[in-house]
């Protein structure tokens, strides 16, 4: 071998070696439940849907954990609300009316909830 492919192998070695890696992001966005009066909850649901079985609630104020997904189950559009924007940017979104947000329970399990009882971060 040459001494300048040795010289560019040792280069990309110690370049590869010393190269930073990002620091690992959550799946999920941090949310509070939001707009329910104080003696009720939030009810998440196996499926978007009122009619759909309940699978945990939570109470007002606690917090909840956005997989980023939510959808319109009337015109069966999907969005995300997990990239930039203002906490409002998001909220404004997620309170149109038929808009689900999928969630993870303390359980971990996947449910939906309706957004506009939900504060995104």
């Amino acid at each position: 071998m040459t001494s300048s492919i040795r010289m560019l192998l040792a280069l990309a070695a110690v370049t590869t070696a010393t190269a930073t890696v990002p620091a690992l992001s959550s799946a999920f966005t941090a949310g509070t439940v939001t707009a329910i009066a104080p003696d009720d909850a939030l009810n998440i649901r196996k499926w978007p849907g009122a009619n759909s079985r309940i699978i945990d609630a939570y109470l007002l104020n606690e917090p909840i954990s956005l997989t980023g997904r939510c959808k319109n189950i009337v015109t069966n559009v999907s969005f995300r609300i997990d990239g930039s924007g203002s906490a409002s940017w998001k909220y404004a979104r997620m309170k149109r009316a038929n808009v689900w947000c999928q969630v993870m329970t303390n359980d971990a399990e996947l449910g939906w909830a309706r957004g506009k009882y939900i504060w995104p971060e």
